[in-house]
């Protein structure tokens, strides 16, 4: 047994040797630049382009067999310049000698350099590429594709042998120029390199991309993470994941699984110190909306919000993802937490937790995509936010103040704006604390109704607000329309309440104010508001919800004035009637009692004659 081992070992020795020594022999004896033009001759036979070398092609055998190509380039298409399509600074390619030797060869590195791809499209709509398309391609290219997928694996996965040295790509650069759409995009450097790549076996990996084109567009794009792809279980993670966008950095762990499916199942947990969203899309700081905006808005056509609802249908997600700084639509939040999960047609981004202008908000948000049309449900809480700042940050104006509080349950459907707001049906309730309606002064509204009630002057307006230590509001919102009659407004020395509607479908309000003083603040304007004290004064807000019109009902007030003076004149004659009634009674009963004495008095005289007169008689009966 011995002896057949040993003869085994010294054929598969000597089988290496003659190896070596034919790559040898070949490598010395094989000068690949003999073949240069051969090939570009035939390349201009088949393509009517230019290949030119601009440096030597060589071979190497140790400590690799590979070959390696100096500078090339590829003409471009007839009509689009002097530019090539195609040009390379460097490339090669090889394969470990010591894997050869262990007779399982393994590919080195592929090295490529300074790579140049110029990519146009010409005003009649003609590629630079279209000519080396066989023409059935080139037809299929101008058209629409087919969209048929690629043919899967019958065993649902595909069987990798053997190991990758890995890439190692410096300096590539990619433009694309449409002259028909006026556009234009360039990848400016594009570097990767990774580690040795082999089955079932975690990889490093870096990206570095510069772009920009036209829309202003200009990236910065940085990629590392440790790679890793189990063949059999179908599995890809990327772990140690460190992405960076221009300015916005994350990183943490990304895995997709299940290639098979039409949408691969996706898992992840990813963390970023600070996110501008603002700076990432270059959106302007808020400015405080004008009367064009608001026409601009009612003139606004209906917008389509189409949901690629088979494609939701098929996701399998669940992730988190927590951002400790974020700044979108020029509003500042801070310790972000977002979870996000789809399966069987269900797409929720539940809980959404973060803080915001020193108060907490959690949202969630549903989606359904099992029937024709998709489904919406949200859930809101507002705990303590300073609303004015928010609104000044968000929309540059701060309308309205204080500490808010809020919930709400909101349910709808449709792929339409106008559908969302016809089906939109839920709850809400508001709350604000120690804050003021900016634009809109109750007391000066009411002060200057009262002046014209007397022709007088209006009183001057110092502030234009109404200051308020409490205001809540709740309501139902029905197909759309938010109805309310529990309007509270507590300010100094006024009492607000008040019932209406705000329809979202045609963004009109018809709200009823009915507002009641109690005396007379300076600050707030009053005047001789304190005649009116005790009055309910009716204020009527109406109109678009840009900007409804502010009404003091004066006849209403004056209505109510004249009812609460009949009202007074009333109880004074009652008061009179029953004062006048109970002097009527006790003359009467005074009456009555002098009429009793003078009866008894003459009863007494007349029983005193009548004892007398029996006196009389009784002596001159005895006598």
């Amino acid at each position: 047994m011995k002896k057949i081992i040993r003869y085994l070992l010294s054929i598969v020795v000597v089988a290496i040797v003659f190896l070596v020594a034919s790559v040898a022999i070949f490598v010395a004896v094989f000068d690949a630049n003999d073949y240069k033009q051969d090939l570009s001759d035939l390349v201009r036979e088949q393509t009517g382009r230019e290949l030119e070398f601009h440096g030597d092609v060589s071979l190497t055998i140790y400590p690799a067999l590979g070959m390696k190509l100096g500078a090339m380039s590829f003409s471009n298409a007839a009509g689009f310049g002097a530019r090539p399509m195609i040009k390379v600074g460097e490339a090669s390619i090889s394969v470990d000698m010591a894997s050869l030797i262990t007779l399982a060869p393994e590919i080195d590195r592929l090295v490529l350099r300074d790579l140049d791809v110029n990519l146009v499209r010409n005003k009649a709509g003609v590629n630079n590429w279209d000519d080396l398309l066989p023409k059935a391609d080139a037809s299929a290219a101008a058209g629409t594709s087919s969209g048929a997928a690629p043919e899967a694996v019958a065993d649902g996965g595909v069987e990798i042998r053997g190991a990758f040295g890995g890439l190692d790509l410096q300096n590539i650069k990619l433009s694309w120029q449409d002259d028909q759409a006026g556009t234009k995009y360039e990848i400016t450097d594009l570097d990767i390199g990774t580690g040795r790549i082999a089955p079932n076996e975690a990889f490093p990996m870096t990206l570095h991309l510069d772009a920009r084109g036209s829309g202003d567009l200009n990236i910065t794009f940085d990629l590392r993470s440790d790679i890793e792809y189990l063949i059999e279980q179908q599995r890809l993670t990327l772990s140690n994941l460190a992405l960076k966008l221009n300015e916005f950095e994350i990183g943490g762990r990304v895995q997709l699984a299940d290639f098979v499916k039409p949408t691969p199942s996706l898992r992840f947990e990813l963390a970023s110190q600070n996110l501008d969203v603002d700076a990432l899309l270059d959106i302007p700081p808020a400015t405080p909306p004008s009367a064009a905006d608001g026409m601009q808005a009612d003139a606004a056509e209906d917008v389509q919000i189409k949901l690629p609802m088979q494609t939701l249908r098929d996701l399998d997600i669940d992730g988190s993802i927590r951002i400790a700084q974020l700044k979108a639509q020029n509003l500042h939040m801070s310790d972000v937490a977002v979870a996000i999960k789809a399966q069987n047609g269900v797409v929720g981004l539940k809980p959404v937790t973060l803080n915001a202008y020193g108060g907490k908000v959690m949202t969630a948000v549903v989606i359904d995509v099992n029937s024709n049309l998709p489904k919406y449900g949200i859930e809101e809480s507002v705990q303590a936010v300073r609303v004015g700042e928010l609104l000044r940050d968000f929309t540059g104006e701060e309308t309205i103040s204080g500490n808010f509080d809020a919930s709400a349950k909101l349910d709808t459907s449709g792929e339409w704006l106008s559908e969302l707001k016809r089906n939109l049906n839920g709850t809400m309730k508001l709350s604000f604390l120690d804050g003021a309606l900016n634009g809109f002064n109750v007391r000066h509204s009411i002060d200057t109704a009262k002046a014209r009630l007397g022709g007088q002057e209006p009183p001057p307006l110092q502030n234009l607000k109404t200051d308020f230590s409490e205001l809540n509001l709740s309501g139902v919102i029905r197909n759309g329309v938010f109805s309310s009659d529990d309007l509270k407004l507590q300010a100094p020395l006024l009492r607000v309440g008040g019932k209406g509607t705000a329809d979202l479908n045609t963004e009109v309000v018809d709200y009823l104010v009915r507002a009641k003083l109690v005396g007379t603040v300076e600050g707030q304007q009053g005047g001789g508001a304190d005649q009116l004290a005790g009055l309910e004064i009716p204020v009527s807000i109406k109109g678009p919800f840009t900007g409804p019109e502010i009404d003091v009902l004066l006849d209403e007030m004056l209505k109510a004035r004249a009812d609460a003076e009949k009202a007074k004149l009333k109880a004074e004659i009652e008061a009179q009637k029953e004062a006048l009634k109970q002097q009527i009674a006790a003359e009467k009963k005074a009456l009555e009692e002098s009429k009793k004495r003078e009866l008894e008095q003459q009863l007494e005289i007349e029983k005193a004659k009548a004892k007398d007169k029996l006196g009389d008689k009784l002596k001159q009966l005895l006598e």
